[in-house]
């Protein structure tokens, strides 16, 4: 009998073993090489020209590295693991984690119409308004356009219900649910509806509901309230060279761009989305809620191979995201149980932009014991070459403007050199800067932003568009006056020039 009961133990401790797809190998501890890491960083923190950088490596439940590289600010404060830095479109995934949270609870449902939860919520096409679901937002297929998306940047509206409620002139550019195009917008009305189901402020439901029950205390929902844990500062380009700006409070974007935390707190969240939303003996979502925002769910056409979920997005296998705001930079990767996350206080939408992101790539590279790309250009020599062009174009309308005041010159006035000139004063003077002035408010974003992601650049663009203009009215008037006193002269043979 007591033979029998040892068999029993020894076969029924055994037969979980033999099943197929229940035993499961745990993962080999990572092995980082850690010194490898911090020369690439301290490399390309050098090739790119960026104050600072945060870094955290996990691996399943564990964190495996925490490193900050390079200062803070201007005050010269050394970043570290728990330096706060702006999360950009990161924020994103708090916002789809929090309404998967609600969904859980029952309080959302994803195939709901907006309108269930804001009835006040309308866009131009009031129809196609009552169409647009809870879905849609997450996925990026509303219809709402990546420009209007961007026109929030201007940080004019107060809070997320303000900024909701100006919508209601707002074009949709595709059909509702045809078309994957990123727009901040959707995320901002997905913060409108977190607040209107849960009671509570945006801010408040990511502290007390992801924040709070993951540990993430260096994080929060406000750039003054960040200041005082020492925000890292963010710089920007001007000319080529690295400013450091004040970041200005967007609470209106707050679902779709600035919340902000640390590398430490960061892998935090990502051992997380690792395991099925559990932080050690916590949970802040199930594993089916976290497998339905990292599947994916609409195809990307601006990229290559690229899909995108739930505040997240897919490539070739690694669910990722990137954030970007008027001064920093972030990246966080999940590739398999190997999670990355890197934090820049710096941004240049000109040279450095989509180069910043090869950090994150490259510390992942290293880690699966591949070789990262190193090749970043030269930052320094494009910048000169721009900076040469900005030149040229300002002396060449500088003389302009000399040879309107100078003393006339005359010269033969023939059909030949009147349409030269014409031709000329038409396509420098008029076409071209009404199509600069024209073109990235109606393609990229509105000149305020504009301005604001592209410092110095920006600025002198538009006023050289603006000057052209006032030189070709000017080379008009001139032309006008000309071409009359030839007619009135009759056998008269002079222009001024």
């Amino acid at each position: 009998m007591q033979t029998l009961m040892i068999i029993l133990v020894m076969v029924t401790g055994i037969l979980p073993l033999l099943q197929p797809g229940v035993a499961q190998a745990e993962a080999a501890p990572l092995a980082v090489d850690t010194a490898r890491i911090d020369k690439f960083v301290e490399m390309m923190r050098e090739k790119l020209d960026i104050p600072g950088v945060a870094v955290g490596i996990v691996q399943g439940d564990q964190t495996v590295y925490t490193k900050g590289y390079g200062i803070s600010g201007p005050d010269g404060q050394p970043v570290t693991a728990q330096t706060p830095f702006i999360l950009g479109s990161v924020s994103k995934s708090f916002t789809a984690l929090a309404i998967m949270q609600l969904v859980e609870q029952g309080k959302i449902d994803l195939d709901a119409p907006v309108q269930h939860y804001l009835p006040d919520f309308e866009l131009a096409d009031k129809e196609a308004s009552k169409t647009i679901l809870v879905r849609h937002l997450l996925n990026q297929n509303s219809g709402l356009s990546t420009l209007h998306g961007r026109t929030a940047f201007t940080n004019t509206m107060p809070t997320i219900d303000a900024l909701i409620h100006n919508l209601k002139d707002t074009p949709l550019t595709e059909a509702v649910g045809s078309k994957f195009q990123y727009s901040n917008f959707n995320y901002d009305i997905l913060g409108g509806i977190i607040q209107a189901v849960s009671g509570k402020s945006y801010a408040k439901y990511i502290q007390d509901h992801v924040y709070s029950p993951l540990d993430m205390q260096n994080s929060f929902t406000s750039t003054p309230e960040a200041k005082l844990q020492g925000l890292a500062t963010g710089y920007k380009s001007v000319f080529g060279f690295m400013v450091p700006f004040e970041q200005p409070d967007n609470q209106s974007m707050l679902a779709s761009a600035y919340l902000i935390s640390t590398a430490e707190d960061m892998n935090h969240y990502l051992i997380a989305q690792i395991n099925g939303g559990r932080f050690h003996d916590v949970s802040v979502a199930t594993a089916e809620s976290v497998a339905k925002m990292h599947q994916p769910a609409i195809k990307d056409p601006t990229t290559d191979g690229s899909e995108y979920g739930m505040g997240w997005e897919i490539v070739n296998g690694i669910v990722q995201h990137a954030g970007d705001v008027e001064s920093f930079h972030s990246d966080m990767k999940l590739d398999g149980d190997v999670g990355v996350v890197v934090l820049i206080n710096a941004h240049d939408y000109l040279v450095r932009g989509y180069k910043l992101s090869m950090v994150a790539d490259g510390i992942l590279d290293i880690i699966h014991g591949r070789e990262p790309i190193e090749d970043a250009g030269s930052v320094v020599g494009t910048h000169i070459i721009i900076d040469l062009a900005c030149a040229a174009v300002a002396i060449m309308l500088g003389v302009s403007v000399f040879n309107l005041f100078k003393r006339k010159k005359s010269f033969r006035f023939t059909p030949l050199r009147t349409s030269v000139f014409a031709f000329c004063l038409l396509l420098f003077n008029i076409v071209l800067p009404i199509t600069v002035l024209y073109g990235p408010s109606h393609i990229f974003a509105p000149w305020r932003v504009v301005v604001s992601f592209l410092p110095g650049v920006g600025h002198l663009v538009f006023v050289l568009s603006i000057l052209s203009l006032g030189i070709g009215a000017a080379k008009l008037i001139v032309l006008v006056h000309n071409l009359r006193l030839h007619r009135m002269k009759g056998s008269g043979k002079t222009i001024a020039s």
